[in-house]
């Protein structure tokens, strides 16, 4: 059984690359990503179906460029602070996190530049430098494994819609329901929570809410209790559509290979 270290560790990365590069999906077979000055069409009049104008909505975040801002509150057992940016087409995702868990306060940044994966963290771990990145060449080594999810779309954005069990319109541009957490492609780290979800899984409460310019500007998902695993919310906002970002890798000076008794964590 994994110790409590490592379950922190676990919700360090899990929890950063779930939100990082929030709208980094690739663009589907077909579909035309949106222009890369961020101009955008009138959002279409709503229809008679929710369940496709917020898929719609959704969709819009192919191959754009997003600032995002994440709160994931747990009660007492844990709280997250996330905030970052995604530039799709550089395949480059950035997030600083703050995680308050256990009677520990971790802070962890986050550099994603296509395979190449940097942390810095201040776990006290051997070989760990609080101020040094670490490098994690993600070409060799499955980011599932580490709990970094899928890197075409690390916000789980991508099939959301898909997840939908029920939903309802509760005004102009606001929806709720709920969703099926096991149709979800979601970081192998999430699969116990699943698993001790059981049934309820197939039905975790969501409120989205679509801006003036047809995109989500906030989702919250509300993940019920399970096992030893508390009711979480998790209240996503995302921002500055199309707009620049800058995301480098650190410098030579700065980076250290990630060291093995980090990695073992997740083996």
């Amino acid at each position: 059984m994994k110790s409590s270290r490592s379950v922190l560790l676990t919700l360090v990365l899990s929890g950063a690359l779930a939100v990082t590069g929030a709208c980094g999906s690739k663009t589907d077979s077909g579909a035309a990503a949106p222009a890369a000055n961020g101009s955008t069409s009138a959002a279409a009049s709503p229809s008679a179906d929710p369940r496709a104008d917020l898929a719609t909505a959704f969709a819009k975040f192919n191959g754009v460029t997003t600032t995002y801002s994440v709160t994931t509150d747990s009660g007492v057992a844990a709280n997250v602070k996330m905030t970052g940016s995604s530039d799709p087409a550089k395949k480059a995702n950035s997030g600083s996190l703050t995680i308050s868990a256990q009677g520990q306060q971790i802070t962890t940044d986050v550099i994603i530049v296509g395979t190449d994966v940097y942390l810095k963290m201040n776990l006290p771990i051997p070989g760990v430098d609080p101020k040094k990145w670490m490098y994690v060449d993600g070409s060799k080594t499955s980011l599932s494994k580490l709990g970094l999810g899928n890197p075409d779309d690390p916000a789980n954005v991508k099939g959301f819609a898909d997840a939908i069990v029920t939903i309802e319109r509760t005004g102009a541009g606001t929806f709720k329901g709920t969703i099926d957490m096991t149709k979800r492609n979601l970081p192998a780290s999430s699969a116990a929570l699943i698993q001790q979800l059981g049934n309820a899984a197939q039905s975790v409460p969501f409120e989205a809410t679509v801006g003036a310019d047809g995109y989500v500007t906030s989702l919250i998902v509300k993940t019920p209790a399970a096992g030893q695993i508390p009711a979480t919310t998790a209240t996503t906002t995302f921002s500055d559509f199309g707009k620049p970002v800058t995301i480098n890798k650190p410098a030579a000076a700065e980076v250290q290979p990630a060291p093995p008794a980090l990695l073992a964590q997740f083996a």
